[in-house]
């Protein structure tokens, strides 16, 4: 794939892709000040993560969707739209919650439900509008905005740009109260599509074992598919509230939204952070403690390897743990991804966001549970998810999820080998006192991994498994890492798994106002993740040439003579 240069602050990234679910950020700064709430750099955003920054289409739908005429309409109101009506029925219970609102929940008066119901439009071919699926809505005063992204943030099933776009070529907008609840939630209508998919993530699951002797694998019924991998989370949580409401344990330095999605929903949890053996045997104590009180825990989740310090706990030990004190294991492989790595030995339950590596074009979203039939909750954990689940991956979405995924694969295999020889590159200035560079993170070259390699598919004639597109670097001081960062000529924003290559100074954009909170767990504010996409290896290496060079000469200017001399990086 040939290189192209970044876009300007703000624009898309992928560049020119109508549904991109990234943002370019040029500079340290700019980042930096988004983290930190600098309006400015708002201001200058014309798209984002679509979980974070309303999609242009999506904010379309909420200008032109009316609010009912009163007694419900009230000029403070404004609107939040949802493709199935769990979602919206859980958003304004969120809003109206006075413990996870503490600076005022929205009075129940305040907020209203409504089905909402679209015309065909004159454009509109016959397929393109019956795929609409049922929409629901929820009104809102404007001071509780804030409350309300959290949710659309935390729950992943807001409704797509695509959907949004096939919304507004409908013809009239109908809002209906809805004052009771619905005796069946609304799905999606299942295509053979959708069953495509289905088998496909399966397939991966399934292919090129490390274990050939297990007796079963997953199959296209084992999964569930949702509107974004935050979705997906989401529907574990909810589902396992109803297995067993007990202590969550989250194992290694999780997606930070995992962790604000199991504290809204007020079970006791447990961080082990790092990750570590003694991590395991703090578990090992509390299972021990819990079982003297006549208690078990719920579940263990970690990720594999975890984001973005890409470590990998002992998941056999914690298997081991599971099968004696009784609780289930999740496992979230999105950054290791089906195609390196087999957890179906280990977990209970695996979840993946299918927007990042199984998708790779970074143009829309998707995520999936894997229910895993090797265990003994198996049929218990199919019948509760059945219950659960609602399709809320729109039709057009799942299409491009398909044609995206087709060579996931063959892509994946260039992505590992170039991240692997740049990091094979970087690695040895870790060692040189006189570089910039302090740390790699990647499983490649992890203390973890041996626990990694646990996991690794064998080589096939299709593909050869390897550490993943992902890795990270860190430096001394923030004064050289925004060096580096600044001088590294490649998109840069959030996201990863994409067929271009994106950097990220992960703490300074997700946890700005958490800085010391997150080095506490591991997460220094120097941090920056690579994502490695398609593009020419030798081409991304004189890149990383250049912003080391940039980084090295701000250590030189700080040292005590002054005096700057580059390193050879030939």
């Amino acid at each position: 794939m040939k290189y192209q240069l970044p876009p300007p602050l703000g624009h898309a990234v992928p560049i020119s892709k109508e549904h991109a679910i990234s943002v370019h950020f040029p500079a340290w700064a700019d980042v930096a000040g988004y983290g930190a709430g600098n309006l400015e750099v708002a201001k200058a955003l014309q798209n984002g993560y679509p979980r974070t920054f309303l999609h242009t289409y999506v904010q379309e739908v909420y200008i032109y969707t009316p609010i009912a005429p009163e007694p419900y309409l009230i000029p403070i109101l404004i609107i939040a739209v949802f493709p199935d009506y769990d979602s919206a029925a859980d958003c304004r219970s969120f809003l109206m919650d006075k413990t996870l609102n503490l600076d005022g929940a929205v009075d129940e008066k305040d907020t209203v439900l409504f089905a909402v119901n679209i015309s065909k439009g004159p454009s509109q071919s016959e397929a393109d509008f019956s795929c609409i699926p049922q929409l629901y809505a929820v009104t809102h005063p404007r001071s509780a905005e804030a409350q309300k992204m959290t949710f659309w943030r935390l729950n992943g099933r807001g409704i797509s740009s695509r959907l949004a776009k096939q919304c507004l070529r409908g013809s009239k907008f109908k809002l209906t109260p809805i004052t009771g609840s619905l005796q069946e939630s609304s799905s999606i209508k299942d295509l053979p599509l959708y069953e495509t998919l289905r088998k496909r993530v399966a397939d991966l699951m399934s292919r090129a074992p490390i274990n050939t002797k297990k007796d079963t694998l997953p199959t296209p019924d084992d999964v569930y598919l949702s509107a974004s991998g935050m979705a997906a989370l989401y529907h574990v949580n909810q589902s396992l509230l109803k297995w067993r409401s007990s202590d969550i344990v989250m194992l290694g330095f999780p997606y930070e939204l995992s962790i604000k999605m199991i504290e809204t929903i007020g079970l006791p949890y447990h961080l082990y952070s790092f990750g570590l053996d003694k991590d395991i045997d703090n578990l090992e104590a509390l299972l021990i403690e819990r079982a003297k009180e006549g208690r078990k825990i719920q579940s263990v989740w970690c990720e594999c390897p975890n984001n973005p310090v890409l470590r990998t706990p002992d998941m056999r030990r914690v298997r081991d743990l599971a099968d004696k004190y009784d609780f289930l294991f999740v496992i979230d492989d999105t950054i290791g991804s089906a195609a390196n790595i087999d957890v179906t030995d280990v977990a209970d339950i695996i979840v993946t966001s299918l927007t990042k590596n199984f998708s790779g074009y970074a143009d829309v979203l998707g995520g999936c549970v894997t229910l895993n039939p090797n265990f003994r909750y198996h049929q218990e954990l199919s019948t509760i998810f059945a219950g659960t689940h609602v399709n809320n991956l729109y039709a057009e979405d799942a299409i491009q999820l398909e044609v995206n995924s087709r060579n996931y694969l063959e892509r994946f295999t260039q992505q590992n080998r170039t991240a692997a020889y740049l990091i094979d590159f970087l690695h040895p200035y870790i060692a040189d006192p006189s570089s910039a560079l302090t740390t790699i993170y990647s499983p490649r070259v992890c203390w973890s991994r041996e626990y990694y390699c646990r996991f690794m598919r064998p080589a096939t004639d299709e593909f050869e498994p390897g550490f993943g597109s992902v890795f990270g670097v860190d430096f001394e001081n923030p004064k050289q890492a925004s060096a580096f960062f600044d001088n590294f000529p490649v998109c840069k924003g959030p996201s990863f798994g994409a067929d271009i290559t994106i950097a990220l100074p992960y703490v300074q954009l997700v946890m700005q106002k958490q800085k010391d909170w997150a080095k506490g767990h591991g997460l220094n504010e120097t941090l920056i993740r690579i994502s490695i996409g398609l593009e020419d290896p030798e081409v991304l290496l004189e890149h990383i040439k250049g912003a080391l060079r940039a980084a090295d000469a701000v250590k030189m200017q700080g040292s005590s003579n002054g005096i700057c001399k580059d390193h050879d990086l030939h």
